[in-house]
């Protein structure tokens, strides 16, 4: 099927979706479009720049306390915090993203991880600003003054914002940044002798995937109603990476994938609600062994499979 028709069949089905459901169903789908947005960040950091973060839930947390804050205490509208979290989650990136000028792999991993503990800590005592230990309200969204009182309506927002960033990242790939950001995760010294610079195309990495992750996190403060630094913990990060390889890093397609996997996954293992992370612990382990490429990829897979046995 050519690629271009089954994008529109998505967006038509993402539409007409919310009929067929009720205000639970929105809310679980407005969740999806939320996570959703924050795999496709993971998919710039992990598989463009060739970068490894378990940290993303500081940059939610940035996102989403940073919107709540700018909406709660100054009075900015909504539409503008939404932007203004993402590009103080993107500048916070930057600050993570110097370890990466001169760590890799898990020792990267671990400055990320270092960071959300520690910024989540902050947030836990800053009671004037964050509501500390008893947490902060958020009131629903509204766009130019027009609220958005039923997740119905906040789940159009959500896909309009997941639509936009879509956009953003796929225009992103096909830019000099875009490029120079993939040659350097392909051969450091090929794209360094080609006079592509290191240390700037990697912070910018960092910096565009957190900022993304950080109108996420505007979005969840804003449809769940209130933030906890409950929220933001390790489990959290260590569930977006799961989302992030059970979808698939390399498509947008994955980034759905795996946001419908992460709103759906608890809803199905409430019974096993202790044994989550186990679970989530093992379905990492076996998409990395039998599904590397994630869901995304599971067609392309299954493919030869049925060419064969016509």
């Amino acid at each position: 099927m050519d690629k271009r028709i089954l994008d529109i069949a998505a967006i038509a089905a993402a539409l007409v979706a919310p009929v067929f459901f009720g205000p639970y169903g929105h809310y679980i789908m407005c969740m999806a479009t939320i996570y959703a947005m924050v795999s496709l960040s993971l998919n710039v950091l992990v598989s463009e720049a060739g970068l490894i973060s378990i940290g993303h839930a500081g940059f939610w947390a940035v996102g989403a306390y940073g919107s709540a804050v700018l909406v709660e205490r100054v009075g900015v509208p909504f539409e503008v915090s939404v932007v203004a979290a993402a590009g103080l989650a993107g500048l916070v990136g930057v600050v993570v993203g110097l370890p990466a000028l001169r760590v890799r792999g898990h020792y990267l991993a671990i400055a990320t991880l270092g960071f959300s503990l520690v910024l989540v800590h902050v947030l836990y005592e800053w009671d004037g600003l964050t509501g500390g230990r008893q947490g902060m309200f958020v009131q629903r969204p509204s766009l130019f003054g027009w609220s958005l009182a039923e997740d119905r309506q906040a789940y159009y927002l959500c896909l309009a914002i997941f639509g936009l960033l879509v956009l953003l990242v796929r225009n992103f790939r096909r830019s000099l940044g875009g490029l120079s950001i993939n040659a350097l995760r392909q051969s450091e010294l090929a794209a360094q002798c080609c006079g592509i610079d290191l240390a700037a195309s990697r912070l910018f990495a960092f910096a565009f995937s957190a900022a993304l992750t950080g109108a996420s996190g505007a979005l969840y403060g804003a449809v769940l109603g209130q933030l906890s630094t409950d929220s933001f913990t390790l489990v959290v990060s260590l569930s977006f990476l799961t989302m992030a390889v059970v979808g698939g890093m390399s498509s947008v397609w994955g980034a759905v994938l795996g946001g419908l996997f992460l709103a759906g996954a608890p809803e199905g293992l409430r019974a096993f609600e202790k044994w989550q992370m186990l679970i989530y612990g093992v379905l990492l382990i076996v998409f990395i062994r039998v599904l590397p490429k994630g869901l995304a990829s599971l067609p392309e897979r299954l493919a030869p499979l049925i060419g064969g046995r016509r």
